[in-house]
């Protein structure tokens, strides 16, 4: 019988360990599929990635924003060049929120939008022996942070999953966070609380988006959307050191908060 891997990493719906499944008659089997132990779901090995999404993705409001979204997972680097220049520029706004990830030599890493993998660059010329883990939705950016990982010999456990279905276990992390597009989860509360549901006791959580803003200049490419809140009010009772600050010019806010169990 296989056994299930010891690693964070568990079945979204259940939160059950994953064993790995293997094709048969080969002399070096790789794993192409994983099998959870409790409700019997089956996840595909792409690659260098688990997808646990299968055809699900992300949900755009209208064709117009689908387009945007869609080039935007294709050039995402310059874009995001180009996106920051009224910010101060890209290098300026990430050192504005990274800065505030509270991080030591060792510990366990999850970005929950991990994009083109950029953060993880910013964190490995600064911090040793991290354990890296991140997701994004959308499988282009995944694919596009795989070859920069590679590039920059950085390794990392990614995953394509929906940051509101973590599929992490309970306590993994030691440094959880988040930037960029938590403005277009559905439920942002979910997301928050799966962010404290897979963070050790004492995480510093870190989560930034646009603001308002910025928003308004979104929607001249994405079309009408949603006046942008900023989730402070989703945090649940009982986190401590609560704060919301406006970053990036005015175009950005982080909000921040410690994990109490």
């Amino acid at each position: 019988m296989a056994a299930v891997i010891n690693d964070p990493q568990c079945c979204p719906s259940c939160r059950g360990g994953l064993i790995p499944l293997s094709e048969t008659g080969q002399d070096n089997p790789k794993i192409l599929r994983l099998r959870c132990d409790e409700c019997g779901k089956t996840y595909i090995r792409a690659g260098a990635y688990i997808d646990f999404l299968d055809d699900r993705g992300l949900v755009f409001k209208n064709r117009r924003e689908k387009f945007f979204r869609e080039i935007y997972a294709r050039s995402y680097t310059p874009l995001t060049n180009i996106m920051f220049i009224p910010c101060g520029g890209a290098r300026s706004a990430r050192n504005e929120v990274m800065s505030r990830v509270k991080i030591r030599d060792g510990n366990m890493v999850l970005e929950t939008g991990i994009g083109y993998g950029e953060n993880l660059l910013w964190l490995a010329r600064r911090y040793r022996n991290l354990r890296y883990y991140g997701l994004d939705i959308q499988k282009e950016m995944l694919i596009n942070c795989i070859s920069n990982l590679n590039r920059w010999k950085i390794t990392a456990e990614l995953a394509r999953a929906d940051a509101q279905d973590l599929p992490y276990r309970d306590n993994s992390f030691d440094v959880v966070f988040h930037l960029g597009a938590i403005n277009l989860f559905g439920d942002k509360g979910k997301a928050i609380r799966e962010m404290i549901r897979v963070a050790r006791p004492g995480t510093h959580i870190v989560i930034a988006d646009e603001t308002e803003k910025a928003g308004r200049l979104f929607s001249i490419f994405t079309g009408p959307a949603e006046k942008v809140v900023p989730p402070v009010d989703e945090v649940p009772p009982g986190m401590r050191n609560i704060s919301l600050s406006t970053i990036w010019r005015g175009y950005g806010y982080v909000l921040e908060f410690d994990v109490v169990k």
